[in-house]
C-alpha cells in the first residue's frame, strides 16, 4: 500500500495547500480518505484515474471534508463509469448528495453504495474486500466525527525480498521457490526457509482528524505502520485547539507515541501558519518520526519485517 496526500490544510485555503484529500492505493486500487473542494483537480495533477476509486471515506460533515464529491460524482458520470461505487460516511450525505440534481442515485450511470454511519456507533467495520478492511471509530469534534483504520492482511506467501537477500538469497529462482513454500539452500550452505522470509504481519494505516486527542484515535492508531493525525495547532495554540476541538503539535505526536505507531503525518494544518517547519520540530520533539504530510509524494507502506538472527553461525 501507498498514501498519497492531496489536501492538507484546515479548513480556510491557502495557496500552497489543499483542503483535506487523501489517497491510499493498493495495486492499481484507489481508496479516498476525504474529499474537500477540488480533490477531482489535485487527483488529475497526481496522476491518479477517477475510474480507479473504490470507496470513498469521509470523516465528518463538514465542509471543507466532503464538498468536493459533488464534482467528483458529475465527473466519474461524465466519463461514463460503469464499475459500483462505496461512499462511507455519517448519516445525511447520501440525502445531501441525492438533493443535487444530476448525482443523484438515479441520475448517474453507476451505483453508488452508501455506508451511514450513526452517532451510537462504537467500533465497525465499514468496509471489505479479499486482504483489504476498513474500520472506524468516532472521535472526538463538535460534529460527529469518525476515524478510519485500513488493514491490509499479508499475502499467504508473500516473501520479504529485502530479508532473504541479506539472508544470501540471490538466484531468481530460489525467491520463486520460496514464495512456493519451498525451502533454498544459499551458496555460503546455509537454508533458508519460508518461514524465516514471510512476512509475519500486515499493514496499517490510520486516518484522525478532525478531533481532540481521544481514546477512539488511540485504538485506530494501535500499532498503525501510518498515521495521519491532524495538528491543526501549534502548542503554544493549546488553549485555542481545545476550544475548536482540534489538536495541536503535541496533541498529535503524544498519541502516536502512546499508540506505538511507526509513522506520523501531521496534517489540517491552520492557515495562520505559512512556515510549518516549526510545527514539525515541535512534534518530533516528542515523536521523532513525525513531519507535515506533503501533498502529491509518495509514502510507501510497508508491512513489518519478523526479527531473527541473520547470520547463521551467530
Amino acid at each position: 500500500m501507498e498514501l498519497i496526500p492531496l489536501g492538507t490544510s484546515s479548513a480556510s485555503i491557502v495557496r500552497d495547500r489543499g483542503l483535506s484529500a487523501y489517497v491510499l492505493r493498493d495495486k492499481g486500487s484507489v481508496f479516498l480518505f476525504d474529499c474537500g473542494d477540488g480533490t477531482q483537480f489535485r487527483l488529475l495533477k497526481a496522476n491518479i484515474r477517477r475510474s480507479r476509486i473504490k470507496a470513498i471515506f469521509i470523516s465528518h460533515l463538514h465542509g471543507d471534508h466532503y464538498l468536493g464529491i459533488f464534482g467528483l460524482l458529475t465527473s466519474m458520470f461524465l466519463e461514463g463509469r460503469k464499475a459500483p461505487l462505496t461512499i462511507v460516511a455519517p448519516r445525511g450525505l447520501a440525502d445531501i448528495v441525492d438533493a443535487h440534481p444530476g448525482i443523484s442515485s438515479s441520475d448517474l450511470s453507476f451505483p453508488v453504495q452508501y455506508v451511514n454511519l450513526d452517532e451510537d456507533l462504537e467500533l465497525e467495520e465499514v468496509y471489505r474486500e479479499p486482504g483489504l478492511q476498513v474500520s472506524t471509530r468516532p472521535l472526538e469534534h463538535g460534529k460527529f466525527c469518525v476515524g478510519y483504520r485500513a488493514e491490509k492482511k499479508p499475502e499467504p506467501n508473500q516473501i520479504d525480498g529485502k530479508l532473504a537477500t541479506a539472508l544470501g538469497v540471490t538466484d531468481p529462482e530460489q525467491f520463486q521457490k520460496l514464495a512456493q513454500g519451498l525451502p533454498v539452500d544459499t551458496s555460503s550452505g546455509y537454508t533458508v526457509s519460508p518461514d524465516q522470509v514471510r512476512y509475519q504481519t500486515g499493514t496499517v494505516f490510520a486516518y484522525v482528524t478532525d478531533t481532540r486527542p481521544c481514546q477512539g484515535g488511540l485504538d485506530l492508531a494501535n500499532n498503525a505502520d501510518l498515521l495521519v493525525h491532524e495538528a491543526t495547532f501549534s502548542k503554544s495554540d493549546a488553549k485555542h485547539a481545545r476550544d475548536t476541538r482540534h489538536s495541536t503539535t503535541d496533541d498529535a505526536a503524544l498519541l502516536a507515541k502512546n499508540a506505538g505507531a511507526k509513522k506520523l503525518l501531521l496534517t489540517h494544518i491552520s492557515s495562520r501558519y505559512r512556515d510549518t517547519v516549526f510545527l514539525e520540530n515541535e512534534a518530533r520533539a516528542v515523536f521523532p518520526n513525525s513531519e507535515i504530510a506533503q501533498e502529491y509524494r509518495t509514502y510507501p507502506i510497508v508491512p513489518e519485517r519478523i526479527e531473527l538472527q541473520i547470520s547463521p553461525f551467530a
